[in-house]
């Protein structure tokens, strides 16, 4: 992996942080909020596996448990799982064609961080944890991705998965 690639990974995820930061602010409770770090585990999986990519969602979901008061290690587990489930979209044998790949990538990717965001609310023993306010969340995240997926996935990688 390049240091301008490991590089664009760090600012992804810095922003990403930001974003999040924003949306936890005082008086945005009631808002749907995006959640950034399942747009970074779902548009850099495209890349193919990375352990850097890796770091950086566990860095970001350590920061996310403490903005969100969520069981310490929930986010960063849901962030890995989403970006396994991706990873597997990603991969793709047989072939499919990329838009296929980025919806199974972005609901699996839901399905996978909600699963393990009520697992580690049930072991810290949070019952109810991820799930009304979150589902709001994940609806604004996925109706953004498409946007959002063209700064995160370079043209390049677009046109060389397809």
């Amino acid at each position: 992996m390049t240091l301008p690639w490991r590089l664009w990974v760090l600012l992804l995820t810095v922003l990403a942080a930001l974003t999040s930061a924003f949306g936890m602010q005082v008086g945005m409770a009631g808002a749907w909020w995006p959640i950034a770090g399942l747009w970074l585990a779902g548009g850099l999986a495209s890349f193919g596996l990375s352990v850097w990519v890796a770091g950086c969602l566990m860095l970001l979901g350590v920061a996310m448990d403490f903005m969100s008061e969520a069981p310490i290690g929930a986010w960063p587990l849901a962030l890995l799982a989403a970006y396994g489930v991706a990873l597997v979209a990603w991969d793709r044998q047989p072939p499919i064609p990329v838009v296929g790949a980025e919806i199974i990538a972005l609901i699996g990717g839901f399905i996978a961080a909600s699963v393990a965001l009520g697992v580690a609310g049930s072991i810290a023993g949070h019952t109810g944890f991820a799930r009304g306010p979150l589902m709001a969340d994940f609806l604004m995240t996925g109706l953004l991705y498409p946007l959002v997926r063209f700064v995160i996935v370079p043209a390049s990688i677009r046109v060389a998965r397809r």
